[in-house]
């Protein structure tokens, strides 16, 4: 979703303007080689910089690059909870009752903040362990020896498994099918 609705801005802005916007997604999911290529080169890359730049670079000067990396993962997941508190934690009013296209939304849905935070932590926790182990020779040659399609398998794996702590307290309060108003969603009809 954040990849779409970026690119469908930059499409925007170059046509409007004619300058070229810098792609906020560079295919994560299909060709992360790893955790950190994932976050760090390839998923929604403005606020990877920003990150980069606000928290990580700062706590770098006086700590060690795994403390710096561990804190940027818990700043973007601050500032997802903020995102949840936003868009969930006010009632809103009840949307139409037979929404064929909204039966994930439960209007009376009260996130559980920390979730998000959790998610972004354990992100953090597999960075710091991947750095670790990235400088033990076995484990460069294991990496090394698999083929790539498996290398990606594995490297979703590390946050698939606990997407649910992210992507919840969004879905069951609804906040896709407010996007639906604006975007086209494509969505099986029962």
């Amino acid at each position: 979703l954040v990849g779409l609705f970026g690119s469908a801005t930059a499409l925007a802005i170059e046509v409007m303007t004619g300058y070229r916007a810098v792609e906020s997604m560079r295919n994560p999911v299909m060709e992360a080689t790893s955790p950190s290529d994932f976050w760090g080169r390839r998923w929604n890359v403005a606020v990877h910089g920003a990150l980069k730049r606000g928290v990580f670079k700062p706590v770098r000067r006086f700590s060690s690059s795994f403390v710096a990396a561990l804190m940027a993962f818990i700043a973007s997941g601050l500032f997802h909870e903020y995102l949840v508190h936003l868009t969930g934690m006010y009632n809103k009013e009840p949307r139409v009752a037979d929404d064929i296209f909204c039966k994930a939304l439960n209007t009376d849905y009260k996130p559980q903040l920390g979730s998000n935070m959790a998610f972004f932590v354990w992100n953090g926790v597999i960075m710091v362990v991947e750095k670790l182990l990235g400088r033990n020779r076995v484990m460069q040659s294991f990496g090394s020896t698999l083929p790539r399609f498996m290398v990606v398998f594995l490297t979703i794996m590390t946050a698939l498994p606990l997407a649910h702590w992210f992507g919840n307290p969004y879905i069951k309060r609804g906040l896709l099918c407010d996007f639906q108003e604006g975007y086209l969603f494509v969505t099986k009809i029962e």
